[in-house]
């Protein structure tokens, strides 16, 4: 009966990992005479993680980065026109609370997108949503919602999360143009929209 009565109170709560662990530190709290309180803060911890866990998992879902590559996995020695002092200090974050954009230029295969998208996934970890795309789809996407009068809604998308990582710019030409809004653009302009 307690045990049903745990478990009913812990699918209540939302609580997914402390049926799992009860018992284990009811056990250790028995053995190591440990005390009520530092039983409980054991078990609050432990669901803790298991709710910053299920976080990360969701907004890294959400962000569709192309893989998973952090900082430390990013060789600066094969790269050493990347300064890794300045790096560090992005991974702090300090740009998306004073609204600033991040720029990375450079050739194909420099490490453009690792560094992105281990900003996106630290960013991640401090509990900021990110979401990656490449120049060409969210040109394609929003010129797709542009037609089925559904760009406000699209647009949100690409506006709501706190990063937003855009790969890929300049990578290839786009020929797109919403129409109905814009006057033509002459051939030879060397814009990136026509």
């Amino acid at each position: 009966m307690l045990e049903q009565r745990i478990q009913h109170a812990c699918e209540e709560l939302g609580w997914s990992r402390l049926p799992e662990v009860l018992y284990q530190h009811a056990e250790q709290a028995s053995k190591e005479n440990i005390s009520y309180l530092e039983f409980l803060d054991n078990l609050l911890q432990e669901e803790l993680r298991a709710k910053y866990e299920r976080i990360i998992l969701t907004r890294t879902r959400f962000a569709r980065l192309p893989f998973q590559k952090t900082l430390e996995e990013f060789d600066f020695t094969f790269q050493p026109s990347v300064d890794e002092r300045r790096m560090r200090d992005l991974a702090t974050m300090r740009f998306l609370s004073h609204q600033e954009n991040v720029i990375f230029l450079g050739p194909p295969g420099v490490g453009k997108t690792h560094l992105a998208v281990a900003l996106g996934l630290e960013a991640i970890r401090q509990r900021h949503s990110v979401y990656f795309t490449t120049a060409n789809d969210l040109v394609e996407s929003l010129e797709e919602a542009h037609e089925k009068g559904t760009i406000r809604r699209k647009l949100r998308q690409y506006t709501k999360p706190a990063l937003l990582i855009v790969d890929e710019i300049g990578y290839r030409k786009m020929n797109c143009v919403f129409r109905s809004k814009w006057p033509p653009i002459p051939e030879n302009s060397g814009h990136l929209f026509r």
